[in-house]
């Protein structure tokens, strides 16, 4: 409850911080509703014994109170449901673009890969409808159990016999609350569902993946595959809301036949007043209607309420992954040092990191090489901050990263990885999000391209650095080898020399003398770097291309196997040397 009343709180002052004066203006209109159904009840009865005792002054005013009260719910309803629209319209491009910064902003990456993880930010946005109407919701609840009790005071006054009618909520509220409690339930099981079916159904209309679905022709089965998961999300929901309703239905089976009783019983005590009599059943109408307005809005809160404990987790985890600290070094002396460092993925039953302990020396080119799933890239993403281990330490020149500010240390950072990003954007913002400061400074993005070596990618283009790139956007559709070179030019944007540079597998599709070539110009370019002792890690299954590498690391089973200079692992004999000599016979035939 406490966190339910916090987020209401948040989505008010974001409310209001978006359209004040409308805001205002719809809760005004929302709280008078109670004042006009006290009228329109008023007006029936004082109409009807006016009539009757020929009370012409009494009719009159009773005529004017209906009027002005019908008038007034007619007016507000229809600007109130207009005004609605407006501000949770607005309110919900706020509340998802906030949703998206948070978990954009999040250093880690732990929420973007754990399925669980991922489920929990993504039921917050699927529910942003629910809860950007929280406020609304709140104060429709109140006016209605305000309304309720005008309606229960009304009743009241014309006999004391009718108050019970109020007692027939219970079960209604109690059968509202099992079929809300049935439907999150539901939603939460089915949103990995959900999301296997998107992906599933994505891989078949996104242009990569597209081509092989289509020359395997593994569509159909994929689209089969995505729908029994659409149909089980959506029998898991149908079930709940089936099982809520006979519930629901009882409960009104209920409140109709207390609702019989009480105005048999009533229509003895009002006889002598035909007036009360009308009012009565007006008002045993309005209660009807009110105890369903009332749902309603219970309804809506469950809704947010579903996805609550998801945005405070959301939250909490952000904060805590920005944990701040202190500045990166501008220059390393000693070098990165890992000691006893063990790493498993959220949700894995074994460690993907075994007790790794590993110096990377300052000014140094460290070539790791090993087996699929040997855990070289997870060893890059601890060493650039992705994840941070599960136990034992990455020190930069003594210092612990896990009390340097991530932001910071990730500033002092370049380079790519094997499944690097292809933004379908102008060719100077693909180069220039590379350091975003920079991304309208023309000079700073061609010496980028130029250091990458990717003038010719930048000549072959029709508009140069304002050609857009992607041909699902009507642009030009680079080669694999242009988007490379792209992504490196975007790795090399900043002007400051970076700490740590890293090539995590981004040739992975080339041949042996392409990739050869593309971690030479690499590594042609940290000259720089290296004299301010950075560290240069290069990540690569070709043995014969990491050659030039200072230091070899060879991993396996989230192991240091063997580490040392080429000349050194040759004369060994041991692992990488019969690797060598395998891929290089390999490679002559």
């Amino acid at each position: 409850m406490r966190d339910w009343v916090r987020l209401l709180r948040h989505i008010a002052a974001l409310t209001l911080r978006t359209d004040r004066r409308a805001a205002i203006v719809l809760a005004a209109l929302t709280a008078g509703q109670a004042g006009v159904i006290a009228g329109i009840g008023l007006s029936q009865r004082w109409l009807v014994d006016g009539a009757t005792a020929s009370d012409r002054a009494v009719t009159a005013g009773a005529v004017i109170l209906g009027a002005l009260a019908y008038a007034a719910s007619s007016t507000a309803g229809r600007v109130a449901g207009n005004l609605t629209l407006y501000l949770t319209g607005r309110v919900r491009i706020a509340f998802s673009a906030e949703i998206v910064h948070t978990v954009a902003a999040t250093p880690t990456v732990a929420h973007l890969e754990h399925g669980p993880h991922v489920n929990r930010w993504n039921r917050v946005l699927s529910g942003g409808e629910a809860i950007v109407a929280m406020p609304w919701t709140a104060l429709n609840a109140g006016t209605a159990l305000l309304s309720l009790a005008v309606t229960i005071g009304l009743l009241a006054w014309v006999s004391p016999l009718l108050v019970p009618l109020a007692l027939l909520a219970v079960p209604l509220f109690l059968a509202q609350r099992r079929a809300d409690r049935l439907l999150r339930e539901a939603r939460d099981t089915g949103a990995e569902l959900l999301r296997r079916e998107r992906r599933l159904h994505d891989l078949c209309v996104e242009p990569e993946p597209a081509k092989e679905v289509m020359l395997s022709g593994g569509g159909p089965a994929l689209s089969a595959r995505a729908a029994e998961l659409w149909d089980e999300a959506v029998a898991l929901e149908a079930r709940a809301r089936a099982h809520g309703a006979v519930t629901q239905a009882a409960a009104w089976l209920l409140y109709a036949a207390g609702f019989g009783a009480a105005l048999g019983v009533a229509s003895l005590a009002v006889a002598g007043s035909p007036g009360a009599v009308v009012m009565v059943v007006s008002l045993a109408a309005q209660l009807q209607e009110q105890l369903r307005t009332m749902l309603r809005n219970l309804t809506t809160v469950a809704q947010a309420g579903e996805v609550v404990g998801h945005y405070w987790w959301l939250r909490r985890y952000h904060a805590a992954a920005s944990r701040g600290g202190e500045p990166a070094p501008e220059r390393l002396a000693g070098g990165i040092v890992l000691t006893g460092v063990r790493f498993r993925y959220p949700g894995a039953d074994q460690d993907t990191l075994h007790g790794l302990d590993l110096r990377l020396p300052a000014g140094s080119t460290v070539a790791v090489v090993g087996a699929n799933g040997a855990g070289k890239s997870t060893l890059i993403k601890l060493l650039t901050g992705l994840y941070e281990p599960t136990s034992g330490r990455i020190e930069a020149d003594g210092r612990d990263l896990s009390t340097i500010d991530p932001a910071a240390w990730r500033s002092r950072m370049s380079g790519m990885y094997q499944d690097f990003a292809r933004l379908r954007l102008s060719a100077r913002e693909t180069v220039g999000v590379g350091d975003v400061r920079h991304i309208r400074d023309r000079d700073s993005i061609v010496a980028a391209v130029g250091r990458a070596g990717a003038d010719p990618v930048l000549a072959a283009l029709p508009d140069g650095l304002d050609t857009r790139l992607g041909a699902a956007f009507g642009g030009i559709e680079p080669s694999l080898g242009q988007w490379q070179r792209l992504a490196l030019a975007r790795s090399l944007m900043r002007p400051a020399p970076p700490l740590l540079m890293v090539l995590d597998e981004p040739t992975a599709a080339l041949d042996p003398l392409a990739e050869h070539e593309l971690f030479q110009h690499f590594v042609g370019q940290v000259r720089e770097a290296t004299a301010r002792g950075a560290v240069t890690v290069l990540v690569s299954h070709r043995f014969t291309t990491v050659r030039m590498a200072d230091l070899i690391v060879v991993v396996d089973d989230g192991r240091v196997t063997e580490s040392g200079t080429h000349t050194a692992l040759m004369a060994a004999g041991g692992a990488y040397a019969q690797l060598y000599h395998l891929q290089e016979r390999a490679y002559r035939s």
